[in-house]
């Protein structure tokens, strides 16, 4: 079941911090575009997702589930909500950051027609990113990233 994060998730979404600890980001960081929903299982969080709306763009900040719930369907069933709720919001594109060694992450991108755009050269600790992209509306406008026509 996927549900919006309540301020008893946080300590068990905290756990999960040190796999994301890039650049001294805060995931639980607060602000009105920020969302956070949770994946409950028998009445327990395995995973998350964390992604902001801004305007008519979202992006994608974070997806995790724990080890031993993944291959069940999960970050597809997050992914869906996810995307189902950007279009719910008129947004045009969604964006991502990967970590090029992140096998399984770009795989689950892939499935969702996400199309690489751009790398930034040392961006994680131990890995280039992938700046990764999909386009909800193609409205012939210019995309900020790639300087192409989208």
């Amino acid at each position: 079941m996927i549900r919006k994060i309540n301020d008893n998730d946080y300590s068990k979404l905290a756990q999960y911090y040190e796999e994301f600890n890039v650049n001294n980001v805060d995931i639980f960081e607060s602000s009105p575009f920020i969302n956070i929903y949770v994946y409950e299982e028998n009445g327990s969080v395995v995973g998350f997702i964390n992604y902001s709306i801004m305007y008519d763009r979202t992006e994608l900040n974070y997806i995790y589930v724990e080890k031993e719930y993944r291959k069940k369907g999960i970050a597809s069933e997050l992914m869906d909500y996810f995307i189902s709720d950007a279009k719910k919001n008129n947004c045009k594109n969604i964006t991502l950051e990967v970590a090029e060694n992140n096998f399984s992450g770009i795989e689950l991108y892939k499935k969702y027609d996400f199309k690489e755009v751009a790398k930034r050269k040392n961006y994680y600790k131990d890995s280039d990113g992938i700046l990764m992209l999909k386009e909800l509306i193609n409205d012939g406008k210019w995309c900020l990233y790639t300087r192409n026509r989208i």
